[in-house]
């Protein structure tokens, strides 16, 4: 519990991706608010490893422990932190071994599956944009999944976990798996739909649009920026055919892509344990929101 002799709680949350283990750190008030005060990442991708040969080598079991150790010293003493892992540590075949000499060293990993990755974020979003309505879908891609939650309304409608990641993807990614949404997408309304991408790889996807001069350069000083539909192919990242793909088969009228993601989620979730109370998340000028809006008529060209 958030003590009231505490006005301000110190905490951070570790997320050991496919890609890469990032770790944030961020103030909790006695108000519920949570400022994010710095994010730190390793780029270990043990993803590479485990979609290869099915496990994690001992020299990036080794080198896990290291960086988790730097991202420990790195700290305010004392600091409350999670540390959660994903797809590639919860497929390999010695995770219990990888999960054990961890643990032996004082880290003790949550390992999620991929449906409690996908409540994190969606709760997340939930708690950041309150106000949005109509049919969201949120994606959330990741080296080695894709977890998906659909609402109408701000009710939750379905949510899934699919293994379809930038790392398993290679030049031409199998993208058979999203043929499951074709259901519980029929399900709902064809008006007022959003998509709402989030992850690493939707962060460098934004990155390139606006960096290749796809979208142009931003405004300084704005922290949502809005286009016209542009060809999003043209981005030539692993991620960029998954989510034109899914572009297609949902027409969105309009695609959010927010540079926050799972350990943010994981951030609040510690936060909402420590207090006991529902917080938000202070995202700060750093943290832009890229804001598409796609023609109809264009959706499907």
């Amino acid at each position: 519990m958030l003590r009231p002799s505490s006005p301000v709680q110190q905490l951070a949350a570790v997320d050991i991706g496919s890609k890469a283990v990032r770790m944030v750190l961020g103030n909790l008030n006695c108000k519920g608010h949570l400022q994010i005060q710095q994010r730190w990442r390793a780029f270990l991708s043990l993803g590479a490893s485990v979609f290869r040969d099915q496990s994690i080598p001992t020299a990036q079991i080794l080198a896990l422990k290291q960086v988790l150790q730097s991202f420990q010293n790195s700290l305010p003493q004392d600091t409350p932190c999670s540390i959660s892992a994903t797809s590639a540590f919860r497929e390999a075949k010695n995770r219990d071994e990888a999960h054990h000499e961890l643990a032996r060293q004082g880290f003790q990993i949550q390992i999620l599956t991929g449906l409690e990755e996908a409540e994190l974020i969606h709760h997340l979003f939930r708690r950041q944009w309150p106000e949005l309505s109509g049919t969201t879908l949120h994606a959330d891609l990741g080296g080695g999944s894709l977890e998906l939650s659909l609402e109408q309304d701000a009710q939750l409608l379905w949510q899934d976990s699919l293994p379809l990641g930038v790392l398993r993807a290679g030049k031409r990614p199998n993208l058979s798996s999203l043929k499951a949404l074709t259901e519980p997408f029929a399900k709902v309304s064809l008006s007022h739909r959003q998509l709402l991408v989030s992850g690493g790889s939707a962060r460098e996807w934004g990155e390139r649009l606006v960096s290749e001069g796809i979208f142009g350069a931003h405004e300084p000083g704005r922290s949502i920026f809005e286009y016209q539909f542009l060809p999003l192919r043209k981005a030539k990242t692993r991620s960029a055919t998954i989510f034109s793909r899914l572009i297609e088969m949902w027409k969105p009228e309009q695609v959010v892509i927010p540079r926050i993601g799972l350990k943010e989620g994981l951030l609040l979730n510690l936060a909402e344990q420590l207090s006991n109370e529902e917080c938000r998340l202070s995202l700060g000028k750093e943290v832009p929101v890229l804001q598409v809006n796609l023609p109809q008529a264009e959706v499907g060209s």
